[in-house]
């Protein structure tokens, strides 16, 4: 593989990453009730599509037009790892660190109710809403295993994305 496909993949998942901790803070720090919107989150993946599939075109503009599927996933996938890294290390300094118990607590609270909400909008029995919020009580969404689970969760559907979109923007080499 070309040095300069990993290059473009750093980058391109650099500036990614800043632009996720720039997300990131502006919603844990400023409007904590966006953390369950869905169409924001749908919005963020498609902005770190978009970062893969412009290093994949930006690849295959150095190689001349051809580019083969190992080369277009690599760069998508240098820069999504980069990118989704440096959002959880970002995470877990902003929930270890920065944020205060209150915030926390606040932001625990935002999701636990969109959880009860969404049960309730799925017609959930109230034996299973009181369980949800029973074990709510226990649980701790700030911890490193839990970012860590979600690194590797977004990380790993990102992928299949990546699989997809260097499926459609690789060629076939003929010698």
């Amino acid at each position: 593989m070309n040095d300069f496909i990993k290059k473009i993949g750093f980058r391109n998942g650099f500036v990614l990453g800043c632009l996720l901790i720039l997300f990131f803070t502006y919603i844990n720090v400023y409007q904590p009730e966006l953390s369950t919107n869905v169409w924001l989150g749908f919005t963020a993946v498609f902005i770190i599509i978009a970062f893969g599939i412009a290093s994949i075109l930006q690849a295959k503009k150095k190689l001349g037009g051809w580019i083969t599927f190992k080369e277009s996933f690599s760069s998508y996938f240098f820069t999504i790892l980069v990118g989704n890294f440096m959002g959880s290390v970002y995470l877990l300094l902003l929930y270890l660190v920065i944020l205060s118990p209150e915030a926390k607590e606040a932001l625990k609270q935002i999701i636990i109710d969109y959880g009860i909400n969404t049960m309730k909008q799925n017609a959930e029995s109230p034996e299973k809403i009181n369980e949800a919020l029973e074990m709510s009580k226990t649980l701790n969404p700030f911890t490193a295993a839990l970012v860590f689970t979600g690194f590797i969760k977004y990380l790993l559907r990102d992928c299949l994305i990546g699989f997809l979109v260097a499926l459609i923007f690789r060629n076939k080499r003929t010698l």
